[in-house]
């Protein structure tokens, strides 16, 4: 039987042509694939476009009541016992002012007690909103700032301080549970107008 020159065998030790992965066993050539050529990188898939960052995977989203986590300088929040030394000494203050303006009502001690409130009210409000802190928080060395550490302003200092009516019940008793039960160590007027008693740095 003569051989037909057309047809070779191809020879057992024939490898498969560079750049081509060789065929797995039992599944059929792939045909129409585009080969990469030699000598070029192989192609990039969803790069990030110039100046722009890449996205970032894994991060937490910051919830209410939790303290800030990355990016933010860190906040040494501070809890019941310095702001309530706080509290006493702006407590004197307001005395000594109060007694030296009652002078002209001492006949009508009624009409001057209900004003008394009001004057420590607008204490707290114009000391924090102009200050960041009042004088007692000043000697102890502490600051009312917003949750990300930026001076509050007068709409801050307002909520937080109408709402020390309630913070104060029983000797700012309810303040105090509030406090201790919270991460940021807020009181419910720090809760309403976001804001955190931390200490002043340097």
């Amino acid at each position: 039987m003569s051989e037909d020159p057309n047809w070779r065998q191809q020879p057992p030790g024939e490898q498969q042509p560079y750049g081509q992965p060789p065929p797995q066993y039992g599944q059929p050539p792939q045909y129409g694939q585009q080969q990469q050529p030699y000598g070029q990188p192989p192609p990039q898939y969803e790069q990030s476009q110039y100046g722009q960052p890449p996205p970032q995977y894994g991060q937490q989203q910051q919830y209410y009541g939790q303290p800030p986590q990355y990016g933010q300088a860190q906040l040494e929040y501070v809890s019941v016992g310095p702001r309530f030394l706080a509290i006493l000494i702006d407590g004197l203050i307001i005395g000594a002012v109060t007694g030296i303006l009652s002078f002209p009502f001492r006949d009508s001690p009624g009409t001057w007690g209900g004003s008394i409130g009001l004057i420590a009210i607008l204490y707290y409000i114009v000391m924090e909103a102009t200050q960041g802190a009042t004088l007692g928080k000043m000697a102890l060395g502490l600051r009312v700032v917003k949750v990300d550490g930026s001076p509050i302003s007068w709409s801050e200092s307002i909520i937080r301080n109408v709402l020390r009516i309630i913070d104060g019940l029983f000797f700012y008793l309810v303040g105090a549970i509030l406090v201790w039960n919270s991460p940021l160590r807020q009181r419910l007027g720090d809760r309403a107008a976001n804001t955190v008693v931390v200490r002043r740095r340097g």
